[in-house]
């Protein structure tokens, strides 16, 4: 009589294999069901008025292969820019960090730009650059800015 079926290990050796087998299918399922349940971050919600007489413009979301490339060698996923009128022109670039300490990294060796604040939480880098408007109008700006990123998670 023939028996169809699974073999069974007849060895130790032929054991150890199978369960070896069975360990790299469990670890290599596990990796993909992790993966697939990766969060992405959400564009940010940029305003339509902001305090102090701004009010959206333009904005535009962009592939990180086309973010600038200081920022894009340190860690970028994606970003995002909006522009501002009001009291004077300005625009917000914001980037989404790879990781926190590329947003650490980015501020550290960010060198200092004329009109230009920038800042990081654990998700985004924000770059803030201006035209006019007094210094008081564009606090208010960044403030709101600051305020808005630091409530995104």
């Amino acid at each position: 009589m023939v028996v169809v079926g699974h073999a069974r290990p007849t060895s130790r050796r032929e054991f150890g294999m199978e369960r070896n087998l069975l360990q790299y299918i469990a670890a290599l399922i596990g990796f993909c069901l992790l993966a697939g349940c990766v969060r992405k971050t959400p564009a940010p919600d940029f305003p339509a008025t902001v305090a102090g007489g701004w009010h959206l413009k333009t904005t535009q979301s962009l592939p990180a292969a086309t973010a600038p490339e200081f920022e894009r060698q340190i860690g970028t996923r994606a970003w995002w820019t909006a522009t501002y009128e009001g009291p004077g022109a300005a625009t917000v670039e914001v980037y989404e960090l790879t990781s926190s300490a590329a947003g650490l990294e980015m501020v550290q060796k960010w060198r200092p730009v004329a009109d230009t604040v920038v800042w990081y939480t654990p998700q985004y880098f924000v770059v803030v650059k201006w035209r006019g408007g007094d210094r008081a109008m564009v606090s208010a700006l960044i403030r709101a800015f600051e305020k808005q990123c630091s409530q995104e998670k």
